[in-house]
């Protein structure tokens, strides 16, 4: 199993931290996703191998920008 951790820009309160999660959780393949709006992060497990852009996308589709390792994409 992998793990990623994501630095997200915007995430204000425990809505927008379940928002993340849940679009997250749609990804085939991932185990899990936890997301901390006061630390600016989420952190996905998962199966297989999802490229960072695959979830820096999820996370800019709910409105937020999203960085994995060296990318910022927005």
């Amino acid at each position: 199993m992998a793990k990623k951790t994501l630095k997200i820009e915007g995430m204000m309160c425990d809505n927008c931290t379940s928002k993340v999660e849940a679009a997250l959780s749609k990804i085939p393949g991932v185990t899990s996703a936890v997301a901390n709006y006061k630390k600016g992060t989420a952190t996905v497990e998962f199966t297989g191998d999802i490229p960072d852009e695959t979830l820096a996308m999820t996370v800019i589709d709910c409105g937020f920008k999203a960085k994995v390792k060296h990318g910022l994409f927005r």
